[in-house]
């Protein structure tokens, strides 16, 4: 009995079998589905790249900047502030940007700073005042993840990994272009002691210190070349960081003027003061700020100008009152950044660091203009209080 029941369900199973073959040739509509199958599979990946390139543009909106410069209230910062709001308006982000009414107010930046976090933005763009004022708020970043970018000044010795990159001028490089320009000039006149003035505005920021070193360094370096001595004297911040070699008896005194405070009377002092010494034939002034001061002074010292018998005078940015200094003969000369394009690249860089993409410094330029070059394309489009 259990035999012919065991042949039963063997039997059963075959003729399932067969069927089942038999049925796979016979459904041949099936095939084109399987055949479709992995082109089903393909297009949800088809349609995942359009979505991939389009997400920049879609997050652009929720994207906010906080931008905290050094100050507002010089034309220079008006010009940063105009590239960086052109570029975000092409990108399509939002961006903040302040600055404190001083150069000199490091606590009115660093509560500027602080509101900056408390917004918690997409990223912040920061050229600080004084970096050992900021260090914890940007420890802050670095530990909330929060992309920051320094532009002119830069933070020089930030904490490791909370400043990504930095947009700004080569400031040394250009300060030495500044010497090279007024060594030119007054190299013939270094007979005896001579001294040279440079008037400073502050001994904390990098790219204030970085134009007065490059041009101290350059300047004695170019001295020394041609068989003089040199030295640093003044500031202890200039006389310890320049390279300059400190030489008892130089007769090239380079003479660094920095004021207690960063007002227009101090530094119009500090250019007076320069003006009474002995053997003054050239001074420089390594921003706006020191730059105009020497332009006050000489409303009531006829000795500044350019001529062999005048104290030759440079300058550094381009506001309305250097342009006008230099075509007048005031200045010999000065030099131009590019802060509108600063601006842009430094709105460029946040928007590609808070894309999680790989950012790099980058050095937004500079040029010396005299009145003989000032009108030239290359040199006009860089002045920004023109």
């Amino acid at each position: 009995m259990k035999k012919k029941v065991l042949a039963a369900l063997l039997s059963t199973a075959m003729v399932a079998a067969l069927l089942s073959g038999c049925g796979g040739k016979a459904d041949e509509p099936a095939a084109p589905a399987e055949t479709e199958a992995p082109a089903e599979t393909e297009a949800p990946a088809e349609s995942e790249e359009p979505a991939e390139s389009e997400a920049p543009a879609a997050d652009a909106g929720s994207m906010s900047f906080e931008i905290v410069s050094k100050g507002l209230q010089h034309e220079y910062w008006q010009a940063v502030k105009q590239g960086v709001e052109s570029k975000a308006a092409e990108l399509g982000v939002t961006v903040n940007f302040v600055g404190p009414d001083s150069e000199s107010n490091i606590d009115q930046q660093v509560q500027q700073l602080e509101n900056a976090l408390n917004a918690t933005p997409t990223a912040i763009g920061l050229a600080a005042l004084d970096t050992e004022s900021v260090k914890g708020q940007l420890q802050t970043c670095l530990d909330k993840s929060i992309p920051v970018i320094g532009f002119d000044s830069g933070v020089p010795g930030a904490p490791e990994g909370s400043v990504l990159a930095n947009c700004s001028t080569d400031n040394y490089a250009a300060g030495a272009l500044a010497a090279e320009k007024v060594y030119e000039a007054v190299k013939g006149r270094i007979d005896g002691t001579v001294r040279i003035g440079v008037v400073a505005q502050d001994a904390t920021s990098e790219s204030v210190v970085n134009r007065g070193l490059g041009f101290i360094d350059k300047f004695a370096e170019l001295a020394v070349a041609d068989g003089h001595t040199a030295t640093v004297v003044g500031n202890e911040k200039y006389i310890s960081d320049s390279k300059c070699e400190k030489t008892d008896g130089a007769n090239v005194v380079i003479d660094v003027r920095v004021p207690a405070q960063v007002t227009s009377d101090a530094s119009l002092a500090d250019v007076n003061s320069l003006l009474g010494e002995d053997g003054i034939i050239a001074l420089y002034g390594s921003n706006e700020h020191s730059a105009n001061a020497i332009i006050s002074a000489a409303e009531n010292h006829s000795e500044i100008g350019v001529g062999d018998d005048k104290v030759i005078a440079a300058g550094f940015d381009s506001g309305s009152a250097q342009i006008e200094a230099v075509k007048n003969g005031v200045l010999l000369g000065a030099i131009t950044q590019a802060p509108v394009a600063m601006g842009e690249i430094l709105v460029q860089t946040l928007y590609d660091a808070a894309q999680g993409n790989p950012v790099s410094d980058a050095d937004t330029g500079c040029q010396w203009y005299t009145a003989e070059n000032i009108e030239n394309p290359e040199i006009w489009d860089n002045l920004y209080g023109k």
